[in-house]
This record gives structure tokens, C-alpha cells and sequence, in this order.
């Protein structure tokens, strides 16, 4: 006797790779500082171009150094990775694509210089955390509203005292990039989506 079996989709698996494609289209579309639906190099000297506006003062300018030499280093590693076509940028596709697969752990090592950097930048006060001030300037210069900076700052702050740490920031990154539990506080690392 033959028996049919029917396989149905799981639709939490479903829902969560919606998820995490829905993150990652996020993202893209804040790293495409200049709207053309790529990636390339001029995205992150936009970016640090934009982080210059918040950061003004004069004893800011190395870390901002800092933070571009972080993002060439990103830029490298996606290039190298993600530019499928060569065509010297990134697509939405590739970028979606490459990090929904296994190879994404090479990406998110690539981000964690630029998180650090982010920090040594923006950590005003030297208390090596971000406060609600700090990281909204962050925010302000990747085009982030308001409404986003709350909802990061609220599902990031894991300890309820006002500030970011390094730790918090790693882990909200890692969630960013890799969790499908729609409830994961990493998941508002960019605001709402």
C-alpha cells in the first residue's frame, strides 16, 4: 500500500524568513544613503560624511577616520562577497540573498569594527555606552526618524539604564542579522520596520 503524505509548509518558518528578509531590506535601504538601489563605496562615504554633521567637533575627526576606515573595510568584504555581477555595487537581491545564507558570518565579523567605531564615536561622555542623546545622533545621520530612535532605543537598552553598551549593541546586531524570533529586541536595532 502506497501512502500520500502531504507536506505543509510551516508557516512560523515562513513568517520568519519573511522576517529576516524584511530586516535586511531595512538595512539596505539605510546603507543606500543616496537612493539608487545599490550599495557601493560612496554609500559609506555618505554615511560618514552625514556622522561628520553630528559630530563636528575637532577632536571627533579621528574616530570619524576610524569609522571610514571601518567602512571600507565592510565595503571590501560585501564587495568580495555580494557583488555576484561585478559590477562594482551591491544590489537589493545580492544583498538580501548573501545574507540569508550561510556565508553571512564573514559580514557580520566585517560589522562589528564599524559598531565598534560607532561607539568610540559617538560615546560623547566616554562611558563607553551610548545614551538616548548619543545614539540619536547615530540615528539622525543614517536618516533614521524619531519614531525608529525610540523603539531602538527602548527594545536595546536590555538592562533599563538609559544607555547602550557594546554588549547590547553585539547582541542586538547579531539578532539583526541572524534571529527569526519576531519578538528578539535586535530586531529593532534600525527602528521599526
Amino acid at each position: 500500500m502506497l501512502i500520500a503524505l502531504r507536506v505543509h509548509p510551516c508557516p512560523r518558518r515562513a513568517m520568519a524568513t519573511n522576517l529576516l528578509s524584511r530586516k535586511i531590506g531595512r538595512h539596505f535601504d539605510l546603507i543606500d544613503v543616496n537612493g539608487d538601489g545599490k550599495i557601493d563605496q560612496s554609500d559609506f562615504a555618505l554615511i560618514v560624511s552625514l556622522m561628520r554633521k553630528e559630530f563636528p567637533e575637532p577632536s571627533a575627526e579621528p574616530k570619524l577616520e576610524a569609522l571610514d576606515n571601518a567602512y571600507q573595510g565592510l565595503w571590501e568584504q560585501m564587495r568580495s562577497d555580494m557583488d555576484v555581477d561585478s559590477d562594482g555595487a551591491v544590489s537589493r537581491e545580492e544583498y538580501v540573498k548573501h545574507l540569508q545564507s550561510d556565508r553571512k558570518s564573514d559580514y557580520r565579523a566585517a560589522i562589528g569594527p564599524v559598531a565598534k567605531a560607532i561607539i568610540d564615536l559617538a560615546d560623547v561622555d566616554g562611558d563607553g555606552m551610548l545614551d538616548d542623546q548619543e545614539l540619536s545622533k547615530v540615528h539622525r545621520a543614517l536618516n533614521m526618524g524619531a519614531k525608529d530612535h525610540q523603539a531602538a532605543m527602548a527594545k536595546l537598552d536590555l538592562d533599563g539604564d538609559g544607555k547602550i553598551s557594546e554588549s547590547e549593541l553585539v547582541q542586538a546586531i547579531e539578532e539583526f542579522f541572524s534571529s527569526e524570533d519576531p519578538e528578539a529586541g535586535g530586531n529593532f536595532l534600525f527602528g521599526e520596520f
